[in-house]
C-alpha cells in the first residue's frame, strides 16, 4: 500500500468498493433498529355482548368492606368487595370466585367487568350461582387511601402476590372468607371454588390453588408473572417434577407482554403451558397479541369463566358449535394461526373497510378460484376477506372475540358458515343454527351500525337425497328466521347452483362442495344486486 507521511494512502482501485460498502452500511439498520421496526403494535381487543349490561339479566349487588388488621400480613390495610348474584338463595351453598386486585375486576366499566360478566353468565346458566370476592392488595400506610386503585401503589402487593408460599391463601381462608361466610352460604367443595388474578395477581391465583387444591380447584391467570420477581420462574420445573394436582388452569398472555430484568412474560407463560401439558393437566392457554394490561384478558373473560365452570352441576353444557376455539385439526395447524395474524395486519393496513365477508373455505377461496370475481366485485368495495378454510361456527366465534373485527365500522357484513359443522361432525341442525345465531349476536354487539347479509349454506352432495345436503337444508330452514329485515337480512341462492333435477353439477362444484371459477361467478351474479342495495 502507498503511504503519505504517517497516513496510509487509499488505493484508487479500491475506492469504488469502499464507497459501495459505506452506502450499504448507511442503509442497513442496526439490530436494535431492526427489532424496533419489526416489533408489532399490541393487538387491541373489544368487549363482546357478554361483557355488556343486559337488561334481561338480573343484576347482582356489590358491597364494599375494609380489612384494617391482619395477622398474616401485619401492618397492612385493604378493601375488599363482595358480589352477590340476584339468584343467590341462602338455603343453598353458592359457588365462589376470588379475584386479586379486586378494584380492577369489580369495576363494571373497566377492562374485566367481572360483575357484568357474572350477571350475564349466571342468567344464561353458563356458570353456577357464584359469590364473587374481590380483594385488594395491602397498603402499609396509617390509613387507607381515600379511593381504591393503583395510586398510591399498595406497598405490600408484590410480597403478598409473588411469594411462592401458602401465606396468601391462608390469609384468604383465615381472615377474608370468614367475614364473607358470616353473611353468605358458600360451598366448601373445592370443585365449586375458583380464583383469578392478573400479572402478579395471576401467579398469586395459581399459587393459592397449588398450595391448597383442597380449597381452590379452578384458576384463571391473566398475563401471569411467572418470572423471577420472587422465583416465580421456577414453577414450570416444579410442575414437571411434582405429582399432578387436582386443579384446572386457564392461562392468558400476549406476544407484546413485558420483557425486562425479571424475565420474558410471553416465554414464561408458554413454559407454564408446556409444563401443564407435560403433566396432562386440564388447562387452556389463550395466547394473543396483547400487552401487559387487562385488554385481552378482559375481552375473553366470559369464555374463560365458561371454560372453567363448563361441567359444574347446574351449568348447561355448551355444544361445540358455541364453544369458541381455535382451529385444532391437524391439517390446519401450520397455517391457521398465521392467517389470523395476517388478517389482523391486513385490516390495519386497509385505509377503509366498507364490507367484510366471513366464512369458511368457500369464502377463503375468493383468494384463489374466485379471485377474478373478487377483483371485479369486492376489491372496489373495500372488502376484507375473513374466510378461513375448515372453519366451523366455534372458530368464527373465537376469531371475532380475538381481534379480527376490532376497530372496524363496515357498512355491510356477509356471513356464510356451517357446512363444516355438517361435514366434520354429526351434530343436530339446531346446534349449528345456535352457533350461527351466536355469531350474529357478536357481530351486532361489536359493529352495531353494520347491516348483515346472512347467506344460506350452499348445497353440497351431488343429489338432493345426500345426507349432508339434507343437513344443510335443515340448518337453513332454521336460520332464515334470524333475519329481521332491518339489520339482518337472509339470502338463499342455493338453487342457482343446481340443475333442473336438483343435482349439483361437477362443472360448477367439482367436489360437490367448493365452487370453481364459474361457480364463483354464479355466486356474485346472484348476490351483488342485494349487496349494492344494502350498501346504499
Amino acid at each position: 500500500m502507498v503511504t503519505e507521511g504517517n497516513r496510509p494512502a487509499v488505493n484508487v482501485t479500491l475506492w469504488p468498493w469502499l464507497v459501495y460498502l459505506v452506502s450499504l452500511l448507511t442503509f442497513i439498520p442496526t439490530h436494535a433498529q431492526a427489532y424496533q421496526q419489526k416489533k408489532p403494535k399490541p393487538t387491541r381487543y373489544s368487549h363482546g355482548p357478554d361483557s355488556m349490561i343486559d337488561k334481561a339479566a338480573p343484576q347482582g349487588t356489590i358491597e364494599e368492606f375494609t380489612h384494617l388488621e391482619s395477622k398474616i400480613f401485619p401492618g397492612t390495610q385493604r378493601r375488599f368487595y363482595v358480589y352477590v348474584p340476584k339468584q343467590y338463595d341462602s338455603s343453598k351453598p353458592a359457588a365462589l370466585m376470588v379475584f386479586q386486585d379486586g378494584h380492577a375486576y369489580v369495576n363494571r366499566t373497566g377492562e374485566y367487568r367481572a360483575p357484568v360478566v357474572m350477571d350475564n353468565l349466571i342468567h344464561m346458566r353458563q356458570m353456577p350461582v357464584t359469590i364473587g370476592v374481590f380483594v385488594d392488595p395491602g397498603h402499609k400506610k396509617d390509613k387507607l387511601p381515600e379511593k381504591p386503585g393503583w395510586r398510591p401503589q399498595p406497598e405490600n402487593r408484590s410480597f403478598e402476590y409473588d411469594t411462592l408460599s401458602d401465606d396468601y391463601v391462608r390469609f384468604l381462608l383465615e381472615e377474608i372468607l370468614p367475614k364473607v361466610e358470616s353473611k353468605y352460604k358458600i360451598t366448601k367443595d373445592p370443585a365449586g371454588r375458583a380464583i383469578c388474578g392478573a400479572s402478579s395477581g395471576g401467579i398469586c391465583a395459581f399459587t393459592a390453588a397449588w398450595e391448597k387444591p383442597d380449597q381452590f380447584s379452578k384458576v384463571i391467570s391473566h398475563i401471569g408473572s411467572f418470572v423471577n420477581i420472587r422465583h416465580g420462574d421456577t414453577y414450570p420445573g416444579i410442575i414437571r417434577k411434582t405429582e399432578k394436582q387436582p386443579i384446572r388452569v386457564y392461562l392468558q398472555d400476549g406476544s407484546n407482554d413485558l420483557d425486562n430484568e425479571h424475565g420474558n412474560w410471553p416465554l414464561a407463560n408458554q413454559q407454564m403451558a408446556k409444563a401443564l401439558e407435560h403433566k396432562d393437566y386440564d388447562y387452556k392457554f389463550e395466547y394473543g397479541g396483547g400487552a401487559h394490561n387487562g385488554n385481552h384478558g378482559g375481552a375473553v373473560l366470559p369464555d374463560a369463566i365458561r371454560w372453567i365452570w363448563r361441567d359444574y352441576p347446574g351449568v348447561d353444557p355448551l355444544p361445540k358449535s358455541l364453544t369458541a376455539n381455535v382451529q385444532t385439526d391437524s391439517w390446519a395447524l401450520d397455517w391457521w394461526d398465521d392467517r389470523h395474524l395476517e388478517k389482523l395486519n391486513e385490516k390495519k393496513k386497509m385505509k377503509k373497510v366498507e364490507m367484510i365477508v366471513i366464512g369458511d373455505s368457500i369464502t377463503h377461496h375468493f383468494e384463489t378460484e374466485g379471485r377474478k370475481a373478487w377483483k371485479q366485485h369486492f376489491k372496489p368495495r373495500h372488502t376484507l376477506n375473513l374466510g378461513f378454510s375448515g372453519d366451523r361456527t366455534e372458530n368464527v366465534l373465537w376469531r371475532l372475540r380475538n381481534g379480527e373485527v376490532e376497530g372496524l365500522s363496515p357498512k355491510l357484513i356477509t356471513l356464510m358458515i356451517g357446512t363444516n359443522n355438517t361435514g366434520h361432525r354429526t351434530e343436530p341442525p339446531e346446534e349449528t343454527a345456535a352457533g350461527i345465531k351466536e355469531i350474529l349476536r357478536e357481530l351486532r354487539a361489536r359493529m352495531p351500525e353494520a347491516k348483515i347479509l346472512l347467506l344460506a349454506i350452499f348445497p353440497r352432495d351431488e343429489t338432493p337425497d345426500g345426507k349432508m345436503r339434507k343437513q344443510n337444508d335443515a340448518i337453513n330452514a332454521i336460520i332464515k328466521d334470524f333475519a329481521d329485515d332491518q339489520r339482518i337480512f337472509f339470502l338463499d341462492i342455493g338453487d342457482k347452483f343446481l340443475d333442473d333435477s336438483g343435482n349439483l353439477p361437477k362443472t360448477i362444484m367439482p367436489d360437490a362442495l367448493h365452487p370453481n371459477a364459474d361457480g364463483y361467478q354464479i355466486w356474485v351474479d346472484a348476490m351483488m344486486p342485494v349487496v349494492d342495495k344494502l350498501l346504499q
